[in-house]
């Protein structure tokens, strides 16, 4: 299923509706930054696991601002329809050492996980990597980390490459 359109509430800041979560999804700002963290905390032990390999609790207001440069990375957070200041879902596009490939990376509060979200989250952030200038994803995730393996999987992702406990795949922008 493709991710609804994004709609737009001001000038240059397009808003993600996702009816089947009444959440709002749109770019991070700095101003982000102390909510951010209140979601890292809000989180389990497994999910910022999931997401960071490492049980993080916070960001450092130096790393939040590296995800938020846009010649760096797109970041989007994720809030419901009706409650603006509380961030339920971060999401990351970063690039890296090879100019054509971005890191994505998505990390859902525990009580908004299996909804669907992750997987319309991580279909914009494909067709937001288009315009970034990518023609693939990479992603690094816990081979327990199930859910994000089969939205990878559901977007092509390439077969995992598989270092101990972690999986490393690569997802083509471009529809498969």
């Amino acid at each position: 299923m493709p991710a609804p359109a994004p709609t737009t509430t001001a000038p240059h800041r397009p808003c993600l509706p996702h009816t089947g979560t009444r959440t709002i999804t749109r770019p991070a700002t700095l101003d982000d930054f102390d909510a951010v963290n209140a979601l890292h905390n809000r989180c389990s032990l497994e999910t910022r696991f999931a997401r960071y390999q490492a049980a993080r609790r916070s960001l450092r207001r130096g790393e939040f601002h590296h995800l938020t440069r846009p010649d760096l990375g797109l970041t989007w957070v994720t809030h419901p329809e009706d409650d603006p200041q509380r961030l339920i879902a971060t999401t990351n596009l970063v690039r890296t050492t090879e100019p054509s490939t971005a890191e994505l990376g998505i990390m859902i509060e525990d009580p908004w996980q299996s909804r669907g979200l992750g997987t319309t989250l991580a279909q914009y952030a494909r067709e937001q990597a288009r315009t970034f200038g990518c023609c693939s994803m990479s992603v690094m995730t816990g081979l327990d980390n199930v859910r994000m393996l089969r939205i990878l999987r559901t977007l092509g992702a390439s077969r995992p490459a598989v270092h101990r406990s972690t999986a490393d795949l690569t997802v083509p922008v471009e529809q498969p």
